[in-house]
């Protein structure tokens, strides 16, 4: 299933973008849940990181959509945005937020159907897997393609990611199954590092994105074993 959020204040467009989506979903055998916003400020209000896709309307009374999408993406890197606008030259400052595409008003159903098959093609991605930490007053969803190392500190696990930090309160033990399963690697007590950002390794330290991490001899044999592995597969 889908989660999928409009933030449309006006009704006629809502109810149209509503339609479609129920259409598409009888045609393709495919699973929404779709939740509406009228304006930003309740969107981001309420926004828990958990949606896949969010149709955002430029035109949006008080703050637009692109300013809307600014702090969005203070609060979610990841979540995949179309914009709907009246006026397609509008749609270029989506670039800013890294808008996956956007609909011209009044949108044709064929034209709709067509790209939200190549959006739900790109979230489907089998390699795509997602993390929602709560980041004190912030809940982050997280690719953990985008994760370099994730380390423990104390009472908190830090996830290092390609562009900022993350810190939640908890045990790297409760956590640490469902991403050695999914590409990392422990090298030390604390550290769990994302194999596809390795650059290198000494006897001593590894190397990710630059960053030398300690490599504990306790765990330098299973690292270089999942280190193997994981190059045999990507060859």
């Amino acid at each position: 299933m889908f989660k999928i959020i409009v933030v449309e204040d006006q009704n006629k467009w809502w109810e149209q973008i509503s339609s479609y989506l129920s259409s598409y979903a009888k045609e393709n055998d495919a699973l929404f849940e779709v939740v509406r916003f009228k304006t930003g400020e309740s969107f981001l209000a309420q926004y828990d990181g958990s949606a896949d896709l969010v149709f955002m309307d430029i035109g949006l009374p008080e703050k637009n959509g692109i300013d809307i999408s600014k702090e969005l993406r203070q609060k979610d890197g990841r979540v995949c945005i179309v914009f709907l606008t009246e006026l397609s030259q509008f749609a270029i400052e989506g670039y800013e937020v890294r808008a996956f595409d956007y609909l011209v008003k009044p949108i044709k159903y064929d034209l709709f159907s067509l790209k939200l098959s190549r959006i739900l093609a790109y979230l489907s991605h089998a390699s795509r897997k997602y993390a929602t930490i709560k980041d004190g007053s912030l809940t982050a969803r997280i690719c953990f393609d985008d994760i370099v190392y994730i380390e423990s500190q104390k009472h908190y696990v830090y996830f290092h990611c390609l562009e900022q930090e993350y810190r939640t309160r908890g045990r790297l033990e409760d956590i640490q199954k469902e991403y050695l399963d999914s590409g990392f690697s422990r090298i030390n007590r604390s550290i769990l590092v994302n194999l596809a950002h390795v650059n290198g390794y000494t006897s001593t330290d590894v190397t990710a994105k630059g960053e030398n991490l300690p490599l504990s001899r306790v765990y330098k044999t299973d690292f270089l074993h999942d280190l193997t592995l994981y190059l045999g597969k990507k060859h």
